[in-house]
């Protein structure tokens, strides 16, 4: 077995697993719940919204562009910090930390995949 693949493609499908879920997870509970206006919500609240289709942007993106999926949903992450750190009593929980988990595979997926210099010969 050619070792040097594996990591990439074990992050890459853990990557996408973990994202899959966690994106139908935020539909069932959008639905379920009712989807507030996020016009009429706290500006905190906006921030959050934001931040959270980031992380789903960059999920889903990273299905077809593993770097720059990754570093959207990271970016989305770190936008979700700002107010779970600042009004969070209890601070960052698993949950938040988790939400980081498929930005940061995509992102290590990319990067441990063998760079080709020159194209494939045909």
């Amino acid at each position: 077995m050619n070792t040097s693949k594996l990591s990439p493609n074990l992050c890459r499908w853990t990557a996408r697993i973990i994202g899959v879920l966690m994106v139908v997870s935020t539909l069932i509970i959008a639905i379920g719940e009712g989807m507030p206006n996020p016009v009429t919500q706290p500006v905190i609240v906006q921030v959050g919204f934001i931040a959270l289709a980031l992380l789903i942007i960059g999920i889903l993106a990273g299905w077809r562009w593993e770097l720059s999926g990754g570093i959207v949903s990271l970016l989305g992450w770190c936008l979700f910090l700002l107010p779970v750190i600042k009004h969070s009593p209890r601070g960052m929980n698993p949950f938040v930390i988790v939400l980081a988990v498929p930005g940061i595979l995509y992102v290590a997926s990319a990067l441990l995949r063998p760079y080709r210099a020159e194209p494939p010969s045909a």
